[in-house]
């Protein structure tokens, strides 16, 4: 049984120092590793998109949503990243577009960083033309959201029931794996899960 799950939001001045600090010295361009909802729903004015490897890591959905995908009596889960040095996650690399960066930097950190699930890292990402550093936002191990591994039939019943804010879990789960299949990519993580939910509606 999963119990009731509550999750406080960060303060607006909590997330604006974040920000300030992860982008502290940066220069240049900004890419952003998209390995989740961020591919088919970028929360900023996407300048170049590249598939990318992020080695060293794995997806999993190993983080409550109460919220988005969920709610506190019946949360949903969240794919993050987590370190795992005999892995390597795919995805796609989207680079900021410079034109009003600040802003599109704030609405992203307001919706990723809305509470402490994740922490921004930067990270290398080795691409078709090349190395690029590029921020991922990997699950916070210390985060009252990170749930950590469960088999993939207890993630699929999770997953299957679980309704938020922004639609069903299930929905989350099949329109990242369409983006990730559209793009040429297969995530073995994903697709076992995929195939361990009960028959119900598709997203097509």
């Amino acid at each position: 049984m999963v119990e009731r799950q509550t999750f406080a939001p960060l303060t607006p001045e909590a997330r604006a120092e974040n920000l300030r600090q992860t982008m502290q010295g940066r220069a240049g361009a900004i890419w952003v590793f998209a390995y989740g909802s961020l591919i088919w729903q970028p929360a900023f004015r996407v300048a170049e998109r590249r598939k990318a490897r992020l080695a060293g890591f794995r997806r999993s959905f190993c983080l409550w949503s109460a919220l988005a995908r969920g709610t506190p009596d019946t949360p949903g889960l969240g794919l993050g990243v987590i370190e795992d040095r005999s892995s390597v996650c795919d995805g796609i690399a989207l680079r900021v577009e410079e034109a009003g960066r600040p802003e599109q930097l704030a609405a992203l950190w307001d919706r990723e960083m809305w509470t402490d699930a994740y922490s921004p890292i930067w990270a290398p990402l080795d691409t078709s033309e090349g190395q690029i550093v590029s921020l991922v936002f990997e699950a916070n191990r210390d985060s009252r959201q990170f749930v950590g591994d469960l088999s993939d039939q207890e993630t699929a019943q999770i997953i299957a029931r679980a309704r938020g804010k922004f639609g069903t879990c299930r929905e989350y789960l099949e329109r990242t794996d369409k983006a990730l299949q559209q793009t040429g990519i297969v995530c073995p993580d994903i697709s076992r899960v995929r195939d361990a939910l009960p028959l119900g509606k598709s997203v097509r």
